[in-house]
């Protein structure tokens, strides 16, 4: 029940910008070819969360309406001409957000057992390609090139360095599925550099052959792609696993009532 409610929320949220874009074409605010304003600035106008734009935008861009331009912006390319079409969208869009929270949900599942893993059996020279990438990862965050090859790439070493051939080929079967949670429209400087800070934090947990801490930094890892994506408010991004003063790691609190 909460979960249908919480989609129709999410499908009325959709709704409401596509139509405020629709209306800003007919007003004559925008026409095919318009620059569309900042980010900010379009979820202050529409008063939604900059994480719902993002995932309307990616909706969008899928369906040849607007464009991203590296270091030029978002563009118009189509007009939305009908109520149907809104509603299509709409829907569209709020299954594209539900699978988003299955993917994360998947990983936070599975990737964390995957790092205590590797903590025990990585190889010294499974480390090192796992540094290179990252240093590729800041290398190309300087410049302003596209990362996300590196990250997704960081995260399959790691499913291989877990010494289990079934995990290294399931991960790689399903990578496509995963990279939903990369799309370059759910990307920001920030997500991507904490993206690479939380690498680094399990690079340590693996050169420490820390299984716990190994599994501790994945869940923040992805805690903190969730916090990105779906915006401060998300409650499951705070349940992750902490470390006690003792060195003991607590668990998560389990919000499952089934």
């Amino acid at each position: 029940m909460t979960s249908s409610l919480a989609k129709e929320d999410r499908k009325y949220t959709y709704t409401v910008l596509i139509e405020r874009i629709g209306a800003m074409i007919r007003n004559g605010e925008l026409q095919p070819g318009s620059k569309l304003p900042p980010e900010r600035k379009m979820a202050e106008m529409f008063g939604v969360s900059r994480s719902s734009l993002r995932q309307a935008f990616q909706a969008l861009a899928e369906r040849g309406i607007i464009e991203s331009r590296q270091g030029d912006g978002t563009y118009l390319l189509a007009a939305i001409e009908t109520p149907l079409s809104t509603d299509a969208i709409a829907d569209a869009i709020s299954e594209q957000s539900g699978l988003l929270y299955e993917v994360v949900e998947f990983r936070r599942l599975v990737e964390p057992p995957i790092a205590a893993l590797a903590a025990r059996r990585i190889s010294a020279e499974g480390i090192d390609r796992l540094k290179i990438l990252v240093c590729d990862q800041q290398r190309a965050l300087t410049v302003g090139r596209d990362a996300d090859g590196f990250d997704a790439e960081f995260h399959q070493v790691l499913a291989e360095s877990a010494g289990n051939r079934v995990i290294a080929r399931v991960m790689s079967a399903i990578q496509s599925i995963v990279n939903e949670s990369r799309s370059v429209w759910l990307q920001t400087s920030e997500r991507r550099l904490a993206s690479m800070e939380g690498h680094l934090r399990i690079i340590d947990a693996l050169e420490a052959r820390d299984a716990a801490a190994a599994s501790l930094a994945m869940e923040r890892h992805i805690a903190e792609i969730e916090r990105h994506i779906f915006g401060e408010h998300q409650e499951t991004s705070q349940q992750v696993a902490r470390e006690e003063p003792d060195g003991t790691i607590r668990p998560p609190k389990s919000n499952i009532s089934e």
